[in-house]
């Protein structure tokens, strides 16, 4: 007899890592990290239906290609803290602010982005903005924040520059965390820009999180702002040095996804030194690099 599966918010509580650091995919970009502290942050959650439903604030609901893989309120029984890349509804989900608040769970974000986080419910004193270049701590797992390439550059398509507003701030990041002996790098939304294969190097990443969405001219004209292709984050993860990939943002919005076996394809040929991990309900385990 086949035993009953765990759903991942019991994989999660039961998890018990002697060290370093466990991964769990929630779906679209995503990700929920535990040490072996038992400390848990979550990145870019999607866990409301808000974006599903129609509403005055969002009159054109979307179809997800898969459920969301944890409740709301799980998630905000899960985790001690939420980093959020950028202000887009499948990465900073309005109908999770009232989970988090509730449970007292911080926010850090792009200081670009507050005016957003905070009209769709967030309150100011849940908020933690963050700034390019600033080192942090949260809830124990070390965190930098690096610049994503997530706006139109306007001469053509397929160009893309940094996302500012008006004042100059990032309303688009990315994160490298370290944590347990690792270095994780979660590229939000992005396509490569100069120097970031380079700024991973010198930061150590080992293990990169990266969207495999791609982008096209036709989603372009409809104004949605593209990733990385899943060639194009294997190019990535090989020449910053990393050892592990795993893609993200390649199941959310139907019309908007990517192929992790294209990735899997790819990268077994082009770079059989990197490994391309998909975790499952029980996450993955990462233990710590020797040296």
């Amino acid at each position: 007899m086949l035993r009953p599966e765990l759903s991942i918010a019991d994989a999660v509580r039961t998890a018990r890592p002697a060290d370093g650091v466990t991964v769990w995919l929630l779906g679209n970009a995503g990700v929920l990290l535990m040490d072996a502290a038992g400390r848990r942050i979550a990145i870019d959650p999607w866990t409301s239906p808000w974006l599903e439903t129609r509403s005055a604030a969002n009159p054109e609901p979307v179809a997800r290609q898969r459920p969301a893989r944890l409740r709301s309120e799980e998630l905000a029984e899960l985790v001690d803290a939420v980093l959020v890349t950028h202000e887009h509804p499948d990465h900073l989900d309005p109908g999770l602010a009232d989970a988090l608040t509730a449970a007292r769970i911080p926010v850090f974000l792009p200081e670009g982005c507050l005016p957003a986080a905070e009209a769709c419910g967030y309150p100011a004193s849940a908020l933690r903005p963050v700034q390019v270049g600033e080192d942090v701590d949260v809830r124990g797992f070390g965190v930098v924040v690096l610049p994503a390439a997530h706006a139109f550059a306007g001469d053509g398509y397929g160009h893309y520059k940094e996302w500012l507003d008006e004042g100059g701030a990032h309303r688009a990041v990315g994160f490298v965390v370290r944590s347990g002996g690792r270095v994780l790098f979660h590229g939000g939304d992005t396509v490569m820009w100069p120097g970031l294969a380079e700024r991973l190097r010198a930061a150590g990443v080992d293990t990169c999180l990266l969207p495999i969405n791609g982008r096209d001219w036709l989603r372009e004209e409809r104004g949605l702002v593209g990733n990385l292709t899943a060639r194009e984050s294997a190019d990535l993860a090989a020449a910053c040095g990393a050892e592990v990939l795993i893609p993200v943002h390649f199941d959310g919005v139907l019309g908007n996804t990517g192929s992790p076996g294209e990735l899997v394809d790819y990268a077994s040929t082009a770079y059989p030194q990197l490994s391309v991990l998909l975790p499952g309900r029980s996450g993955v385990h990462l233990p710590p690099l020797a040296g």
